[in-house]
């Protein structure tokens, strides 16, 4: 199942990216010369919507019967057999194994979507506890 952001974010950086864009597109109407840093608002704005649409095509995170799979850049992946210790601590889901460790933060999860991602959570963490006694 795959988790997406939280609208909040995606729309922030869809409002950001539009707004840099223009004000970077406004200089070019100007009879003043461009200068290098006018250009540095249209590659800021662009920067923007391509996170926007990067965050909305490819998700936050994705959990499947083997594996939990960040989409950052670079990409981070764990699998789900590996993991030995499971915290919630100041909004943030860790997970970690021997060499690796995760973190989800909680208020980057779509609202829709966070019950599921608590509900497996707390399966995880039980059943890690009932192999560990």
């Amino acid at each position: 199942m795959k988790f997406s952001y939280a609208n909040k974010r995606l729309y922030l950086n869809l409002v950001l990216g539009i707004l840099w864009t223009i004000i970077g597109s406004s200089y070019f109407f100007e009879k003043e010369n461009m200068k290098w840093n006018h250009y540095l608002f249209i590659v800021l704005g662009l920067l923007y919507l391509m996170m926007f649409a990067y965050e909305y095509l490819n998700k936050y995170f994705e959990i499947t019967n083997e594996k939990i799979k960040l989409f950052s850049i670079p990409q981070k992946e764990i699998k789900i057999s590996d993991i030995e210790e499971v915290k919630y601590y100041a909004d943030e889901y860790t997970f970690k194994t021997e060499n690796k460790s995760l973190k989800i933060v909680k208020s980057q999860v779509n609202k829709t979507q966070l019950s599921e991602l608590e509900n497996f959570f707390t399966n995880l963490q039980t059943e890690l506890k009932k192999n560990a006694v």
